[in-house]
């Protein structure tokens, strides 16, 4: 049986290591950032996304992650405040959402590759117009898919 002495030191001992376990907890785990893409059309959406993973360096190429009429899916998370996503009409990638940057897609998918910072050409795939977005550090950043 233990002492009340060993008892109150045993859970001192516990409240340290879950401090302890608090404070070594990454900075990074705590800023992490999810796309959510919320369609708003009368159409299913496929999306293509470039990102950095949450403790990657390399920018990791995926596609198509489906939305439906209405729907809101997550996309992926990371920490990198900089990424980048395509979205499109199921069997029609004439109807878009992409304007600034080019990045690599695989027709018809699914695809899941990775690419160095330096690339500039696409390994794999082709190139397709994606969207830049920039977060301002909020948890969820919600991207709106009007017709």
């Amino acid at each position: 049986m233990l002492s009340k002495s060993k008892i109150l030191g045993l859970t001192a001992a516990i409240g340290v290591a879950g401090l302890t376990a608090l404070a070594s907890t990454p900075a990074s785990a705590a800023s992490a950032i999810t796309l959510r893409a919320c369609n708003h059309t009368d159409d299913t959406v496929l999306v293509a996304s470039s990102y950095i993973p949450i403790g990657g360096s390399d920018w990791r190429n995926k596609g198509w992650t489906r939305v439906n009429a209405g729907a809101c899916e997550d996309i992926f998370r990371t920490t990198n405040r900089t990424f980048y996503a395509r979205a499109e009409v199921k069997g029609n990638s004439d109807q878009y959402w992409g304007s600034d940057i080019k990045q690599c897609v695989e027709y018809p998918g699914p695809y899941d590759f990775y690419t160095r910072s330096e690339d500039t050409t696409c390994p794999e795939g082709e190139p397709a117009e994606f969207t830049t977005f920039h977060s301002d550090g909020r948890p969820v950043y919600v991207w709106n898919l009007n017709p």
